[in-house]
């Protein structure tokens, strides 16, 4: 059995502050690191110990260069870097028996949340097929394209509660409660670790329960930002109309590369050309 492990950093154990934790180069982003290194690695250890065989770690937070090397789990490999069009490229299909996702986040605008965004701190509101979508939803989505089920999540409170949204049900480890966008109850990290280990262990042990996340091709996708100069950024990528002055829509039947051509060229990492 294979299980792919999506890792991000804004949900990670004790990680409150974007700037000075979650950013490279940021006073306290070493020690974010080990916060990361101690969730991802609990994870691992639970589904091995369910009898997984095999595990894909994706650091996808910021560079892809988050992971401490030296310090991950010797069962798993890690995709680092963030190479773009990233499913494609891993052939993601039938043989993942599901995906996790390690340190998420509610999506921008949710009220009490905390580090709440959708991607890019820029957008304001995602829309697939006119429905209101955070990064959990979309991955999931993504993931449902290739007959993945997402099983677990782990992250703040806010994260899990945008999860009951989802019409799928998966594991929900909760690592800290959210108080606002710059501050929330944290637990210990060796709470933390017996949590996420019980969770993805849980997870593993009802895989058969689990089914992929549809939407429905073709796609839409419908992206709102915040100022206008979200939207004149935007639409200079090909491909994109532009909806109004702070909103733009993108279509295609694929919905992995559909959003990596996009959120790739916007955030100025490279997508690769179709074969």
């Amino acid at each position: 059995m294979r299980i792919f492990i999506m890792v991000d950093m804004e949900g990670i154990s004790g990680v409150v502050d974007f700037n000075k934790q979650a950013t490279p180069g940021g006073p306290d982003y070493q020690k974010a690191r080990e916060y990361l290194m101690s969730d991802v690695n609990a994870a691992i250890e639970g589904v091995m110990e369910a009898g997984v065989k095999e595990v894909v770690v994706f650091d996808m937070h910021y560079y892809g260069l988050n992971i401490l090397l030296d310090k991950i789990n010797p069962q798993a490999k890690v995709i680092m870097g963030k190479p773009a069009k990233i499913y494609p490229l891993l052939k993601l299909d039938e043989s993942y028996k599901g995906m996790m996702m390690i340190g998420y986040h509610a999506m921008a605008g949710v009220k009490g949340g905390l580090i709440t965004h959708t991607y890019d701190f820029s957008m304001k509101n995602l829309y697939l097929n006119d429905i209101l979508t955070g990064e959990i939803g979309m991955e999931a989505a993504i993931a449902g394209t290739y007959g993945v089920p997402l099983i677990m999540v782990s992250g703040d409170s806010k994260a899990m509660e945008e999860g009951k949204e989802l019409p799928t049900d998966f594991e929900k480890a909760v690592v800290k409660y959210a108080i606002n966008e710059h501050s929330a109850l944290c637990l210990p990290l060796p709470i933390t670790r017996k949590i996420i280990k019980e969770k993805a262990k849980s997870a593993v042990k009802r895989i058969e329960e689990f089914k992929p996340y549809i939407v429905s091709s073709p796609y839409t996708v419908k992206v709102e930002f915040f100022e206008v100069s979200g939207a004149e950024k935007a639409v200079k990528i090909s491909g994109v109309k532009r909806l109004n002055d702070k909103m733009v829509e993108f279509k295609g039947d694929d919905l992995a590369f559909l959003w990596e051509n996009f959120i790739s060229k916007y955030q100025g990492y490279a997508v690769e050309e179709r074969e």
